[in-house]
């Protein structure tokens, strides 16, 4: 390994800690953090995440990766993939002031507890100056990026790289009809019977259900714990480290269960990750795409399966014989796969959940646009 690969990968490393110990603080934030916390925390993560910008975006990385893209021209293993990536990001980041940095990360933390109590009390009004604010400083961040065909394509290439929102429309705007048709005949139809889904379930024994699934899927306890936040989330602070939420409602029991495999779906990922790629830019996620291709897999191709219940449900209806007297494992499958527009997207069937997707690009394309 050259000299100049070396000092490239101890500076990433660097940066690579500084943003993995933000992501600490934040995972506490969403967990932990006692209410009047979050102000301070706000302006935490902000000196983290403007020290990793400021040392990222460096005369040294820049002439390092240039001088390296030169020297592994051509060449197709792990170092040449390290390098095409970082100097991707490095061009982006560039552009990006780290004082903006820091305010992004401010505001985000008071939108944050803005939003828990706008949550709590079914009050948008809470919320919405702050979304003002976050949806201001998008279109700032885009601002510092050459004109794109879409104001939208730079946000989305942060995400999926090399993907255009005509791309997105592309595909989405001949499934959107057909999704429609899709639902309204299934909602038209019969429909099956659900009610045992919305007695009270105790939470400790949902939890450990959940725990006992993703067990058995592969999580590894070892390198990872489960906590319970307002909104589900996986988060990783290293490969040895990655960490899941989930949520409980007591009248709900598959918004804990499905919230759980998917959470550990995105963890399984993870911690699949190669450990050689520790603190350099190949430690994560392909794409959100894939990684939303492994969450959803363990969620629904696994979790909504009837062999999946086959093998669970007896365990399931044992701990949970009252609530589920009388249903067999059929039903029980039937009842989890039942399409139902509903306004939460966490919560939605296979059918619907599509169309949250859809609805939230067009709605994410209009706040960009200012439409």
């Amino acid at each position: 390994m050259s000299e100049k690969l070396n000092q490239l990968k101890k500076l990433l490393g660097e940066v690579s800690d500084i943003g993995r110990a933000a992501s600490v603080l934040g995972w506490d934030q969403q967990v932990n953090i006692p209410p009047k916390g979050h102000e301070a925390r706000g302006q935490q993560l902000a000196t983290l995440s403007k020290i990793a910008q400021e040392k990222f975006i460096t005369d040294e990385v820049g002439g390092l990766i240039e001088d390296l893209k030169s020297e592994l021209n051509g060449a197709d293993n792990d170092d040449a993939a390290m390098i095409r990536v970082a100097s991707r990001n490095y061009d982006k980041a560039k552009r990006v002031p780290p004082s903006f940095i820091a305010e992004q990360a401010v505001v985000s933390s008071k939108a944050f507890e803005a939003w828990m109590e706008a949550r709590s009390k079914s009050d948008f009004s809470i919320f919405q100056p702050h979304l003002e604010k976050v949806v201001e400083l998008v279109r700032k961040y885009v601002s510092f990026f050459p004109p794109a065909d879409h104001p939208y394509d730079t946000l989305l290439d942060d995400y999926e790289p090399g993907m255009k929102t005509a791309d997105v429309k592309a595909i989405f705007d001949p499934l959107r009809p057909k999704q429609v048709e899709l639902i309204k005949a299934i909602t038209s139809a019969k429909q099956v019977k659900a009610d045992f889904l919305f007695k009270k379930y105790n939470e400790k024994k949902l939890i450990d259900f959940g725990v006992d699934v993703i067990t058995k899927y592969g999580y590894d306890w070892s390198r990872g714990r489960q906590d319970k936040a307002p909104h589900p989330f996986e988060t990783t602070f290293s490969v040895d480290d990655v960490r899941i939420t989930t949520r409980f409602e007591d009248d709900n029991p598959t918004a804990t269960l499905f919230s759980t495999m998917h959470e550990a779906g995105h963890a399984l990922y993870e911690q699949g990750v190669n450990p050689a790629y520790e603190r350099t830019p190949l430690a994560s996620g392909t794409s959100l795409a894939v990684h939303e291709s492994q969450s959803r897999m363990w969620e629904n191709l696994v979790g909504r399966s009837l062999p999946f219940w086959e093998h669970f449900y007896p365990s399931f209806k044992k701990t949970f014989s009252s609530q589920l007297d009388g249903v067999g494992v059929k039903a029980f499958y039937k009842a989890i796969n039942k399409v139902e527009p509903s306004l939460i997207r966490v919560n939605a069937d296979e059918a619907t959940y599509n169309l949250h997707i859809m609805l939230r690009l067009e709605l994410e394309i209009a706040m960009v646009e200012g439409s």
